[in-house]
């Protein structure tokens, strides 16, 4: 009987991890945002883009060498532009967020070009505070590789209780 009961528990905790586990795929592969365009270069483009925002966290400047054309243009926030060596270069040196996600990526698909907008968050420990920015990165499809050529971000202005 014991053996019984004991296998009964087990397989209950095995379907609730199941459960648990499809319940948290599904989440994951919620788009993040409004797909115009075809749904494979869509899931793409946003695993792009999450990819970035993560980067903010692990200072992984791969990604960067990964996703952005030889080509690409940066503008940030603060009127700064960057090349692609300019980007990697600042961002080897750049502190770390302690948390950082893509809110939502809507993409527009043209052909070979998609225009991406986005949102982000961070925590910023520097500041123990939460911050956004939005941005657009307009990316190209060059010999079946999908890369960004050009990206603009701004910061959006902290709420006023935390001013």
């Amino acid at each position: 009987m014991m053996r019984r009961a004991r296998a009964g528990r087990i397989f209950g905790a095995t379907i609730v991890a199941g459960i648990a586990a499809l319940s948290a795929a599904a989440r994951a592969e919620t788009p993040p945002g409004a797909c115009h365009g075809e749904a494979a270069v869509c899931r793409t483009l946003w695993q792009g883009e999450a990819e970035l925002a993560s980067m903010l966290v692990s200072g992984d400047v791969r990604i960067v060498e990964r996703l952005f054309a030889e080509d690409a243009v940066w503008s940030l926030a603060n009127g700064e532009r960057w090349s692609k060596r300019q980007a990697i270069a600042a961002l080897r040196n750049a502190p770390r967020m302690t948390r950082s996600q893509l809110l939502r990526a809507d993409v527009h698909q043209h052909g070979t070009v998609a225009i991406v907008v986005w949102a982000e968050q961070w925590h910023d420990p520097a500041t123990n505070r939460e911050a956004q920015s939005f941005g657009t990165d307009t990316w190209l499809r060059r010999q079946g590789r999908w890369q960004i050529i050009a990206s603009q971000e701004a910061r959006l202005p902290p709420p006023v209780a935390a001013r």
